[in-house]
């Protein structure tokens, strides 16, 4: 097989997917999974941003677990409030139902509104944190920053992650392998793109890059 012809160009990334999608979920376990999902989501956030500027050649595994532990405190606290407002939301979602209907779609209307904001700051907080040098707070400013400003590529990854798990619908063996990776994959692809539409436009937030 030619190793510049499609086929095994494409099962390259595919051993390669597949390596990191259960790298994520080994350490994810490595940390009781509450503790480890996060850190070891941002570690295949950190190994997918250098597969996109280009650099394939690195050892996987010792990259990995050297973000996952040097990570392991500020990814929690990074991403455990998601959670909480997770669940808020899913609570609230419920109390509409045992609400008036005026009441009930006041309440509704709001909390589409949240959600919508909760979910686009999600998308983007972790391919920021690692891609900015900046403060964990300033990682959520930057990603509702990053998603109002680059509002074509947040609209690709919504619709690229839900054609995604509507395959996976069908060849449940696909979410199985890829379901991390794939999924995080889409994510850091249209997020890079959008930080480089802004550096391009040469905003201050650029000088925080690493």
């Amino acid at each position: 097989m030619h190793p510049d012809g499609f086929i095994y160009r494409s099962m390259v990334w595919l051993t390669r997917l597949t390596y990191l999608n259960l790298l994520w979920i080994f350490f994810s376990l490595l940390g009781l999974v509450i503790g480890g999902f996060f850190p070891a989501l941002t570690a295949m956030f950190a190994v997918e941003r250098k597969w996109i500027r280009g650099n394939t050649s690195f050892a996987i595994l010792p990259y990995f677990w050297n973000v996952y532990k040097n990570n392991f405190k500020s990814s929690n606290i990074l991403g455990i409030p998601f959670i909480l407002l997770f669940s808020l939301i899913y609570l609230n979602l419920q109390f509409t139902q045992v609400l008036g209907q005026f009441l009930g779609s006041i309440l509704l209307f709001f909390l589409f509104v949240v959600s919508f904001l909760v979910i686009i700051i999600f998308l983007y907080v972790f391919p920021t944190y690692i891609h900015y040098d900046v403060r964990l707070i300033e990682s959520l400013i930057f990603s509702f920053i990053i998603a109002l400003s680059a509002p074509m590529q947040t609209f690709l990854i919504m619709i690229n992650l839900i054609g995604f798990l509507i395959i996976t619908l069908y060849l449940p063996g696909v979410f199985f392998l890829f379901v991390g990776s794939a999924s995080s994959l889409i994510i850091m692809w249209f997020a890079y793109r959008a930080m480089i539409q802004i550096k391009n436009r040469k905003e201050l937030i650029v000088r925080h890059e690493k």
